[in-house]
Formats: structure tokens, sequence, C-alpha cells
């Protein structure tokens, strides 16, 4: 297994989060951006950083640093999912915590990346295997935890984590406009 890119490291976001006294998770928060990306949606870092700073519910502004994190967070994960390797990172606890822990951030990636999703306005139906991730995505959101350390709940979220990041994938690929009807800014009035 590769070295998961710092921009990934979800301590870094979790300390962040805490700093700014945030109601959003940082699983929650980057399964929202995905899903906004998945729907065919695209923004400039200044609307990102609006958007982000919305979800995590601070009183405050973001600090420069966070910024550049959360900046970090938007082009790596476009970056995946347009490039070549047709793979995503999800901003999920790292292997040392808990299968509970990382079992409930994986339900909160998915409600984030249910709610950034339907956010964004579609002109095509879904195809019947979009639908059923979707609701696949619902059920994985309202997972209960409370979670003993086995080799059978070890095995069981490696499995359902993989399903979310193929499913991310294969929703991403068929909500991306076509090149030839891809939407484009309006002409200058100059």
């Amino acid at each position: 297994m590769a070295l998961m890119p710092a921009v990934f490291d979800f301590d870094r976001f979790a300390q962040l989060f805490s700093e700014l006294g945030a109601s959003a998770f940082p699983a929650e928060l980057h399964g929202h951006l995905v899903g906004r990306l998945s729907a065919g949606a695209r923004y400039d870092h200044g609307t990102w950083l609006n958007v982000a700073h919305e979800l995590l519910d601070t009183r405050g502004s973001l600090p420069e640093a966070g910024k550049v994190q959360l900046i970090q967070l938007y082009d790596a994960s476009l970056a995946e999912l347009t490039g070549s390797g047709f793979d995503i990172t999800l901003l999920l606890p790292d292997d040392s915590a808990t299968v509970d822990r990382r079992t409930q951030a994986l339900g909160q990636w998915c409600e984030g990346f249910l709610g950034g999703f339907g956010l964004v306005e579609r002109s095509n139906e879904l195809s019947e295997e979009a639908d059923s991730a979707l609701r696949d995505f619902a059920a994985i959101a309202q997972v209960q935890t409370d979670l003993e350390e086995s080799e059978a709940n070890e095995v069981d979220y490696m499995e359902v984590m993989e399903y979310v990041r193929m499913a991310v994938l294969m929703l991403f690929s068929e909500c991306q406009p076509d090149s030839d009807s891809e939407i484009k800014p309006p002409a200058s009035l100059h």
C-alpha cells in the first residue's frame, strides 16, 4: 500500500477542526467536497473556501494555514478524480485508529458525500447502478458503532471502504458533463 499523501492526513484536519471549534467532522467535509465534485461541480479556491467555512460552522475566520490545507484538499481530490490513476483517497483515520472510530468516520464521509452530491444540479438521470450506490451510501451513513476490535470487523470495514471508493469513481465517471456540452462561461459583452 502506498504512503498516503500529507494532504489526506486525517489527524491534521482533526486538529484544525478542533482549533476552529468546528461542528463538522473532517471525513464529512471531504465527503461533501467529493460529492460535489462527483456530481460535476467545479469551484475556484475562493468559492471552495466559502463552502468549506459554511460547512465548518465556525464563528471566526479561517487561519491562513487552514485555508492552505483546505485548498490542497480540494486540488488533490479533484486531481485524483480527474487523473488517469482511477483512484480516490478518502479522508479517514489511519489504521492505528480503532475499527469503531474508522467505521464512524466512514459513515460521516458517506453522509457528507450525499449532502454534497445532492446540492449539485444535474441534467441527466442517474443509472440504476448509481442510484443503488447512493442508497448504499445512505445505509452506510446510518452505521451503528461500538464495534469490537476483531479480524471480522476489520475485514468488513476494509470491504465497505473499498466499495465506497469504487462507487465514488463510478458516480464521478457517470456524472461528468460531455466535453461538447460542457458549460462554458458567457461571452464577454464588450
